[in-house]
């Protein structure tokens, strides 16, 4: 659990009062950002250490992680060992669980009756990151507590990730800020490349019309090039059928065409009652 990288030694770009005050404001924002991280990650360090005791039945269990190349105990629920404290790892289990990577147990007698101790390894990008220690006045653990307890230290693994996450955002937009001030680095563009802006002088160039296409067949628009639907492609039976293109005017029909029928129905009319008028 390393701690967050200081910045130290660089030089704050000439400029406004604005331009002076963006790197700072930057750093307090992802330097409170990481405190956030580092808070939730001691929670989540405490409900593991809490699961983990309730788990295996154990009377204490700390939770140690590795810190410029020791290991310090970061959490510690029941009687267990202080935190903020470098643990000891020439004393067994902790010795034998570092060097094979693997749960180690010891049960020794004490004056006041059996007392078992157990190390689980929290492993990490394959190398041994920290610990769960545990302890409990009995003969020993069971296999079954101390799978248990392996499970949770995988999701120790996944806070770390979360936690380092947060350092290492803040120090890539650090980075990021302070040279982009100075002018010594171009800015990174986090978004694509802007079209070039056209000059005043030059006229702007228009749409061309659009070119509209329908299928042969059943007269559905389609895209350009093609002379079918999808739909009638894979019909076999398909024939083609003149179609209108679409948006085409139909032609001009005469009036007569067009009335045909109204006039046709006048004139029946006009028949009949000629006929009944005539029959009296």
């Amino acid at each position: 659990m390393d701690s967050p990288t200081q910045l130290t030694g660089v030089n704050k770009p000439s400029g406004t009062a604005r331009e002076r005050a963006a790197p700072d404001a930057s750093d307090a924002v992802f330097s409170a950002l990481v405190q956030t991280a580092t808070l939730e990650f001691i929670s989540s360090m405490q409900l593991l250490a809490e699961r983990a005791r309730f788990l295996s039945g154990a009377d204490g269990v700390s939770v140690a992680l590795k810190q410029d190349g020791s290991f310090v105990y970061c959490v510690s629920v029941g009687s267990a060992a202080e935190t903020a404290i470098s643990a000891d790892v020439h004393k067994a289990p902790i010795a034998n669980c570092l060097t094979s990577a693997k749960s180690s147990m010891v049960a020794t007698n004490t004056s006041r009756g059996q007392l078992v101790r157990a190390a689980v390894p929290i492993m990490r990008q394959g190398e041994v990151a920290g610990f769960f220690e545990l302890s409990a006045p009995r003969s020993c653990f069971s296999n079954e507590d101390l799978l248990a307890v392996s499970d949770l230290a995988e999701m120790v693994d996944t806070a770390l990730d979360h936690k380092q996450a947060a350092e290492s955002a803040r120090k890539q937009m650090l980075d990021f800020a302070i040279p982009a001030k100075s002018g010594s680095v171009p800015p990174i563009a986090w978004h694509a490349a802007p079209q070039p802006e056209a000059q005043p002088d030059s006229p702007r160039s228009m749409p061309g019309p659009l070119n509209v296409q329908s299928c042969r067949s059943c007269g559905f628009p389609v895209s350009d090039g093609r002379q079918l639907c999808v739909d009638c492609e894979r019909n076999p039976n398909t024939a083609p059928a003149q179609v209108l293109p679409l948006l085409e005017s139909e032609r001009d029909e005469s009036w007569i065409i067009t009335h045909g029928y109204t006039i046709a129905s006048v004139l029946v009319t006009a028949l009949v009652a000629a006929i009944i008028f005539w029959l009296r």
